[in-house]
């Protein structure tokens, strides 16, 4: 390989380890997002919400537990009246619980629980209408962080980084000499890509100041897609190992022992015949 080529091929990689590092961070985020996580890691944010796991400054007077308390005792008096459910509004969510939960509820945590399940469907699916960026300024709370569209901006600029990181793969592969050593390559990168995000959680809570709370729902699926990457990038290098082994195997089969003194044979005779009819002409 050219000194030109080694060193396009070397500022390819470390631009493709980048790639790959954003791209697991990005999927990190995607996948920590889904509903299902959302739902559970949310729980003791907004069930203690005014109680100093998020900032005061950010919620202000937001206390769900705190509210759910005080609306039992009318909602099992509204629901003894033969009403189907009882409805109420609180910091722009709307509550709606089924009066056979309400009056099933022995105790006001019950209660809370159903309140709860409520809010955090309206936070993950609630319409806004600004931009990723905008929102921030736009809505008080920092429940927009762990919304269906925040899950979705992460998405699309997961499939862009997955795009730019083939394209990379594609360059490396038309520039290296040997094809086979391609997956080796990109295994490599892979792997040493993947151990970065076991600090990810640290960076983040350093950049996140006053939303550091969040870090943790952020960061559940850290583990998976750690081992994914870890587990592809090893098996492709172990596939293009196997490649360059193959590629050896194939050569020692075409020239047999016999076959390259049988070659030598030939040439050697060559030789002798060019020789003599030198001779001949002097």
């Amino acid at each position: 390989m050219g000194f030109f080529r080694g060193g396009l091929v070397l500022i390819l990689g470390i631009l493709l380890f980048f790639s790959f590092l954003i791209m697991n961070s990005l999927f990190i985020l995607s996948s920590s997002l889904k509903y299902d996580n959302v739902k559970e890691g949310l729980y003791p944010i907004v069930q203690d919400a005014g109680t100093g796991i998020i900032p005061e400054e950010l919620l202000g007077d937001f206390n769900l537990t705190k509210e759910a308390n005080k609306e039992l005792t009318k909602a099992k008096n509204y629901c003894r009246q033969n009403n189907t459910s009882y409805v109420f509004n609180y910091e722009g969510y709307v509550i709606n619980i089924s009066c056979q939960d309400v009056l099933n509820s022995n105790n006001s945590m019950e209660f809370v629980n159903e309140t709860y399940n409520d809010v955090v469907y309206d936070i993950y699916y609630k319409e806004y209408d600004c931009n990723f960026w905008k929102c921030f300024s736009k809505t008080g709370l920092p429940f927009f962080l762990v919304s269906e569209k925040a899950r979705d901006y992460w998405k699309s600029k997961l499939y862009f980084s997955l795009l730019a990181s083939l394209i990379l793969i594609i360059l490396i592969f038309l520039l290296v000499e040997q094809k086979q050593n391609t997956p080796i390559i990109v295994g490599v990168l892979l792997v040493l890509s993947a151990f970065p995000l076991l600090k990810l959680k640290d960076l983040l809570y350093f950049l996140a100041g006053k939303f550091s709370s969040l870090i943790n729902l952020f960061l559940s699926s850290t583990r998976t897609v750690f081992l994914f990457s870890l587990i592809l990038g090893m098996f492709l290098v172990g596939a293009g190992i196997a490649l360059r082994l193959l590629g050896r195997e194939s050569i020692k089969k075409k020239f047999s022992k016999k076959d390259v003194e049988e070659i030598v044979k030939k040439e050697i005779s060559k030789e002798k015949q060019a020789q003599q009819v030198k001779k001949k002409k002097k």
